[in-house]
């Protein structure tokens, strides 16, 4: 099977080239070869894709997505999604362009990524977070999808069987996040009271009891009276039985959640792999704590590498998280921004003054991705990628790369022969609208076009 596609601005992946009107030709699931022009009178033995108008790169490789296979869901391990919906996840994926996810639900196990992978035209890698302070704390935010015995696998199995970072370590559900505002608090309220509240809802009373930090001593009472009274919580519920029933939601799966982190990167340290936590400001002063006590984790001849995920987390204030990411700099560590919603859905996360202020300075940032929105419905890589350069934070061929070659060397194994356009590498390629790059019009997945004109072909799904 072979396939040229010509006429396009070719963005090797690399960060530093872009190759205009340049062409692209697959043979035999690999690049054949990247040529800076194609002479439309010579004959090919295969597709021939114009690609005038459009932008050619490599896969995009997403190192944050959660709900992408049949296992456990979240760091709070909760029940699996039907399989209509975590492959209807990858297909939204595949449709814009990503065509390797690492999945960051660490309860998953193998046998869970395996199945995925094979399943679907998206290649699945796994990360895992089998500690025993990371159970715990599923167990007490959620644990319905976990099995009905602890301990039931460990970091080490899992990496043995396959697994290529630890991670993620801690999220939104086990450590008063938006995990907590969007599912957990509001369940509670309206099993109490009747009156089902939105996640925003949520997070003012949540912050109303415990501050921003997860601190039961920051409880301000007046304030809570007038969040619940927004929520239409006045006379439904008494306010010291609506304080109880936030706190005791979030606060259970807190320490054993921050002791989880700890476990986690020493874990990293000791088998040599990534370490992916959850960057919020319920972490931060753990984040710091293991910053100064490990300027560079080594074991051995391996470097354990830190990676501070979505440094540009809301519950941060901007000016707290361009200095933690600063500081994780400082120390070795890597950090990721995720896209949330905030460039074009707008549900979740209303501001896009975190993800500017980080990426505003350069070097500051390695890696984009987007984390899973409210039902799996987060905004593109790809939307993400192109913000980056249209915002001139770095150049269309740096951008591609914060999507692909960056975070093959970010995280080694999850795609070892992926994340460029050259010879001999996997022919995993996107052609999408210069203009919008979320106009996906065509994706190649081992040189088998999976999404054609926008469209999954029958190969997207196995």
């Amino acid at each position: 099977m072979s396939t040229l596609i010509h006429g396009g601005t070719v963005v090797p992946g690399t960060g530093n080239t872009v190759v205009e009107s340049g062409a692209v030709i697959l043979r035999h699931g690999r690049v054949s070869d990247v040529l800076e022009r194609w002479d439309r009178e010579h004959a090919f033995d295969g597709e021939v894709i114009d690609a005038s108008g459009c932008v050619v790169m490599p896969g995009l490789i997403n190192s944050h997505v959660h709900g992408v296979t049949p296992g456990p869901l979240m760091p709070s391990g909760a029940p699996a999604l039907p399989d209509a919906e975590w492959l209807a996840n990858l297909d939204r994926h595949l449709l814009a362009g990503t065509t390797t996810v690492l999945n960051l639900c660490g309860f998953c196990t193998m046998d869970h990524v395996r199945e995925a992978d094979r399943r679907h035209a998206v290649h699945v890698r796994g990360a895992t977070t089998h500690l025993p302070e990371a159970e715990r704390a599923a167990r007490l935010a959620d644990g319905r999808g976990l099995p009905a015995q602890s301990g039931h696998s460990t970091v080490e199995k899992m990496l043995n069987d396959g697994a290529i970072a630890i991670g993620e370590l801690g999220g939104g559900q086990t450590l008063g996040g938006g995990g907590q505002d969007l599912s957990y608090i509001p369940r509670a309220i309206e099993r109490a009271s009747g009156v089902c509240v939105h996640s925003v809802q949520a997070r003012r009373m949540k912050e109303a009891v415990l501050g921003r930090f997860i601190d039961p001593d920051a409880c301000d009472m007046a304030e809570l009276r007038a969040a619940a009274a927004e929520a239409g919580l006045e006379g439904r519920i008494d306010l010291v039985e609506l304080r109880n029933i936030i706190a005791d939601s979030v606060l259970p799966s807190i320490e054993p959640a921050l002791n989880g982190i700890r476990e986690g990167v020493q874990a990293a340290a000791r088998f040599g792999v990534p370490a992916i936590l959850h960057s919020a400001a319920a972490t931060a002063r753990v984040m710091r704590g293991l910053m100064d006590g490990t300027p560079l984790i080594t074991t051995g001849a391996s470097t354990a590498r830190v990676i501070a995920s979505h440094a540009n987390h809301p519950s941060h204030t901007p000016a707290e998280a361009l200095a933690l990411a600063r500081l994780g700099r400082d120390h070795g560590w890597s950090a990721e921004v995720s896209v949330f919603d905030l460039l074009h859905r707008k549900q979740t996360v209303t501001t896009r003054e975190h993800w500017d202020v980080l990426l505003q300075e350069p070097g500051l940032v390695e890696v984009l991705a987007t984390d899973y929105g409210h039902e799996g419905h987060h905004d593109e890589l790809i939307s993400a990628v192109q913000d980056v350069a249209e915002h001139g934070y770095r150049s269309l061929a740096g951008a591609v790369a914060m999507a692909t070659s960056a975070v093959t060397g970010l995280i080694p194994g999850i795609a070892p022969n992926g994340g460029r356009i050259e010879a001999g590498r996997d022919a995993d390629v996107v052609v999408a609208s210069a203009e919008d790059f979320r106009n996906v019009r065509f994706v190649f997945v081992g040189g088998v076009c999976v999404v054609r004109d926008g469209r999954l072909t029958p190969a997207a799904r196995r």
